[in-house]
């Protein structure tokens, strides 16, 4: 089974990717797919944040602090890609 701590890092680690992969392209993608991706960080820090609060006793301190980043890493990219979308428009 995976832990709590893990699951936050892969999240991190994908999310981090899709918006390093974003700030590098000349061409900017498409507003469906900013609109699915601002859908898809919201959807992921909600499901981490839901964990946290419905099963607390399997989270360590560690994995706490983890997976606050990673859901306030979601939220942020939320924001970002919202931005875009808006300032596209």
């Amino acid at each position: 089974m995976m832990s709590p701590g893990l699951m936050a890092i892969a999240t991190m680690t994908v999310m981090l990717w899709i918006l390093w992969s974003d700030t590098i392209r000349r061409r900017r993608p498409s507003q469906v797919l900013y609109t699915m991706r601002i859908g898809l960080y919201l959807v992921v820090s909600f499901v981490l944040i839901l964990n946290f609060v419905r099963y607390p006793k399997i989270f360590d301190t560690t994995d706490r602090v983890i997976t606050i980043l990673a859901a306030a890493i979601g939220l942020l990219g939320a924001g970002y890609f919202a931005k875009k979308l808006v300032r596209r428009s």
